[in-house]
């Protein structure tokens, strides 16, 4: 196998390894875990007691500390300041939203790089309104600042949590994106007719993939 042929390969490999760990985190429910049996995902709350477990959205559970912290604050009114119970911060509107960015870029970045390797597979270099490698790029971008925080600014109420599996995976997955969307980008990039051959790799150094 050629130089050129083993850096298609690599790339599509990277390509579709990273589609399908973004994929996964986007799914997956484990993002904040807890030691018992609770966990946060991009656009859920879980908690489990034996077999029966309750989901409710994000926004709900924004909601429903922001009523228990009120109600934390109408208690102490009662109390004497000796025995008042410490308020929590009021945890950020914003959560939830980042969440649902989050899961949107990752799977953004996900088709664009599986659409990217499907193309290379293909051999062809079509014209594109939006190159997929730059759909890959920008949902990349987006879902790294917002995944990093959904974990940074996670609910001071929802006790002993940390980060879980699929925070990993998603690290992962961002990691390999990363990886693949440049070299990708070489493989199907449309050549210039003037130009010739190396305009497929100008816009990121030389390169002698078409070699």
């Amino acid at each position: 196998m050629s130089r050129s042929e083993q850096k298609r390969s690599v790339a599509i490999t990277l390509a579709f390894f990273a589609a399908a760990a973004l994929a996964a985190s986007c799914i997956g429910q484990q993002w904040l875990v807890s030691r018992g049996q609770t966990s946060i995902g991009l656009v859920a709350y879980n908690m489990c007691e034996g077999s029966e477990c309750q989901r409710v959205s994000n926004f709900r559970l924004i909601t429903e500390l922001r009523k228990q912290i009120e109600q934390v604050r109408e208690m102490n009114k009662t109390l004497p300041t000796n025995k008042q119970v410490a308020v929590p911060r009021d945890p950020w509107g914003g959560f939830p939203v980042v969440g649902i960015i989050t899961l949107l870029a990752a799977m953004l970045a996900a088709g664009g790089l599986v659409h990217g390797a499907l193309t290379a597979i293909r051999r062809r270099r079509p014209e594109f309104s939006i190159m997929p490698t730059t759909l890959a790029v920008l949902g990349l971008a987006l879902a790294i600042i917002n995944g990093c925080l959904v974990v940074a600014t996670k609910p001071d109420m929802v006790e002993d949590m940390g980060v879980g599996w699929t925070f990993y995976l998603f690290g992962a997955g961002a990691v390999l994106g990363l990886a693949a969307v440049f070299p990708l980008n070489r493989q199907i990039r449309p050549i210039d007719e003037e130009l010739g051959a190396a305009s497929a790799t100008m816009s990121w150094g030389a390169s002698r993939d078409d070699e």
